[in-house]
């Protein structure tokens, strides 16, 4: 159990505890016993949300934080309506049914449910999206990576063609799309082609290339807004 949970499982003791204390000395009737019963689940209900997501292993802004308030706002209506009503009820002001009582608690509880399972939707679809963008981009950083290794064994003469090709690659969109699939190959077996022409330290050739390169990474970035 981590420091986490042991907030968690005390603030649900405290908070079965204090309505339970105030419970006692009040006279009691059916209303008040449906407020009490609707404190407590209300209370469970928070303290088992709150435990899963300690424990699901995902920490984000959404999770993290829309997560809590959107339970902080149940407790609040819940507590409201108890301390509300009880109070009609125990000054002889006014008497709301328990079984309205019930209902409205009901509704709250539907919403809550709603606003949670949305919270949930929204973070398995940006974790998604997340995974889609990564795998899109991960061949183009790894193409940055090869140029920038390439670059720290390249004779000087032939560096600043490279370092060229190194910023417009930097620089460039890393999101593929299955349109520009063949001048991505293009690139990447151009760069290959780098590689080998440095070995064999033909100068020229090099230049060539770099510039051919360039050439298409700015037509695959023009290609990209046009598909955006």
């Amino acid at each position: 159990m981590n420091t986490q949970q042991k907030r968690i499982l005390a603030a649900a003791l405290v908070g079965i505890a204090i309505p339970s204390a105030i419970l006692i000395p009040l006279q009691k009737d059916n209303l008040v016993f449906t407020a009490y019963s609707f404190l407590l689940l209300a209370v469970m209900i928070s303290a088992a949300s709150l435990w899963q997501l300690s424990t699901s292993g995902v920490k984000n802004y959404l999770t993290g934080l829309a997560f809590p308030l959107a339970l902080k706002l149940y407790l609040v209506l819940t507590l409201g309506m108890a301390v509300v009503f009880i109070a009609l009820d125990l000054t002889e002001t006014w008497y709301l049914p328990p079984l309205w009582y019930a209902a409205i608690q009901v509704a709250i509880i539907g919403f809550t449910t709603w606003k949670l399972l949305a919270i949930g939707a929204g973070q398995e679809e940006i974790v998604r999206v997340g995974d889609a963008v990564k795998e899109q981009t991960s061949n183009w950083k790894m193409l940055l990576a090869d140029t920038e290794t390439i670059l720290t064994t390249i004779p000087s003469s032939m560096r600043k063609s490279l370092s060229e090709v190194r910023d417009a690659i930097r620089y460039a969109d890393p999101i593929s799309h299955s349109a520009i699939a063949s001048l991505d190959e293009s690139i990447f077996n151009a760069i290959a082609q780098l590689k080998n022409l440095i070995d064999e330290n033909k100068e020229s050739e090099v230049s060539v290339v770099c510039k051919q390169i360039i050439d298409d990474v700015h037509d695959r970035s023009n290609r990209l807004k046009q598909l955006k």
